[in-house]
């Protein structure tokens, strides 16, 4: 049992990019009418990470009622990828690309653009010196829109040079499953974005927050924001060890004691006995995590389809970089009234920056509840089990079904080596029986990062029992 695992306690477009001047016609790149376009195909080469070859051929598309498309099927892989060096070159007036794909299940496929000075590989250089973009697509018809510039110079960019390749790829494609693809054009008009705003309460209190940002509707947004609201009412926090922290529990469960003698206390905390009180010597072993990396650009697919979950520390940071962890809150009575919770996270780094030191400046960290039954030892940025897509990059979509409910279940500053935050409204949203407990992602709003060990970890909660336990 490590004491430093993390613990809960309870109480149960840049505008140079393009040139100026009148908007150009929409330039078709690929319709896959002439049977002469089909020799311009081969599958991607690649000694580094071989894929099994993917089978190329015109054939009905079923995107577009009976026209001829370019039908790919695969022989399973990884990211099997088809390319073709016959390209228009010159992308810099256009804005979007679009595409139109019909896919026999949900899946992840993208297209790139590589230019002159482009480079392949996983380094960030590499990354950022060509265009990408992924699409999380439904059975059926779909049609892609892709916009073309990105921030900071990346993507289709006049010092990347012309236009000398273009690639198709799907994620982990079954074996033997096609996709079909037609109509892949470059247009000079933005794609419209719908106006959007994200409106995510804070349990227990009346304060709403607006996670409306340049991209569209995001928590890591209210975070922000939350951060700038509450940052007058900081307080430079003491320093505290997690024997402590866990005393000032024990003291508070004390007093709690005095007015509900049927209180008892647990440790959730992988390892540690004693959590169970109708079984004392059973070991806790209900946490689970998993970090995964959903940070862009689009090209990096690589890194966003990793799965963590068995790496021995991860990063907490925002909101694209941080686990999801889950605590099983099962030995709770149902019925019983969580009076105080506690999660408790150790900081497993030792050096600390400035630009990050909690005890120097305001920092805010949220609690987001998840909606999907993640798998350990499955989860990443694109999937939260095997074939079981999320709706968006990381989980993002808060809209209709949302992959995380647009509730911040707990919230406060960091403190240091040791931290904590009351995390009783949560547990109360998992046990009230109407809120299915998929687990939690904690992100910030980047004045603060954090190296944790895996959350094999503790919770200390106070409940008031109502039958026994």
């Amino acid at each position: 049992m490590h004491r430093s695992l993390p613990i809960l306690l309870l109480f149960v477009l840049p505008l140079n990019s393009f040139s100026a001047g009148d908007k150009p016609a929409d330039k078709l790149l690929f319709d896959f009418q002439n049977p002469a376009e089909l020799k311009a195909w081969t599958n991607l080469e690649n000694p580094k990470a071989k894929e099994p070859a993917a089978k190329i051929e015109l054939a009905v598309d079923l995107t577009a009622a009976g026209k001829r498309g370019l039908m790919i099927t695969f022989a399973g892989g990884n990211w099997p990828t088809i390319t073709t060096e016959r390209v228009f070159d010159d992308w810099l007036s256009y804005q979007t690309l679009h595409a139109d794909v019909w896919a026999s299940r949900p899946c992840v496929v993208g297209f790139s653009a590589f230019q002159e000075k482009s480079k392949r590989g996983e380094g960030w250089e590499e990354l950022v010196s060509r265009w990408t973009h992924t699409a999380f697509l439904k059975a059926g018809a779909n049609h892609i829109v892709a916009a073309l510039p990105g921030a900071n110079d990346y993507a289709i960019n006049k010092k990347w040079g012309k236009v000398v390749r273009f690639e198709i790829f799907m994620y982990n494609p079954h074996e033997g499953e096609s996709i079909y693809v037609d109509n892949i054009r470059l247009s000079a008009s933005k794609a419209a974005v719908p106006p959007s705003k994200l409106d995510i309460p804070l349990a227990g209190a009346a304060l709403v927050l607006s996670g409306k940002s340049n991209n569209g509707v995001s928590s890591a947004q209210a975070v922000i924001e939350l951060g700038k609201r509450l940052k007058g009412e900081w307080t430079r926090p003491a320093a505290k060890t997690l024997d402590q922290v866990e005393e000032e529990f024990r003291a508070q469960y004390a007093e709690l004691k005095q007015k509900y003698p049927k209180a008892v206390m647990a440790i959730l905390r992988d390892g540690e006995k004693g959590y169970d009180p109708a079984a004392p010597d059973k070991a806790y072993a209900g946490w689970k995590d998993a970090y995964f990396n959903s940070h862009g650009p689009d090209s990096n697919y690589a890194d966003r389809a990793r799965n963590k979950g068995k790496s021995a520390t991860h990063e907490i940071f925002m909101r694209h970089r941080s686990p999801v962890m889950r605590v099983d809150l099962e030995s709770i009575p149902k019925g019983s009234t969580i009076l105080a919770a506690k999660l408790v996270i150790v900081r497993a780094n030792e050096k600390v920056q400035d630009d990050h030191d909690p005890q120097k400046k305001p920092t805010m960290w949220v609690v987001e509840p998840c909606n999907r039954p993640w798998h350990e030892y499955e989860v990443n940025a694109f999937e939260y089990a095997k074939d079981k897509f999320w709706k968006a990059i990381g989980g993002m979509h808060w809209g209709d079904d949302p992959d995380f409910l647009p509730i911040f279940l707990a919230h406060g500053p960091g403190q240091g080596k040791v931290n904590t935050w009351d995390f009783t409204e949560a547990v109360r949203f998992w046990t009230d029986g109407k809120h299915a407990n998929h687990g939690f992602m904690l992100h910030g709003d980047s004045h603060d990062y954090m190296i944790a060990r895996r959350s094999r970890s503790a919770v200390r909660l106070v409940n008031r029992r109502v039958k026994p336990w």
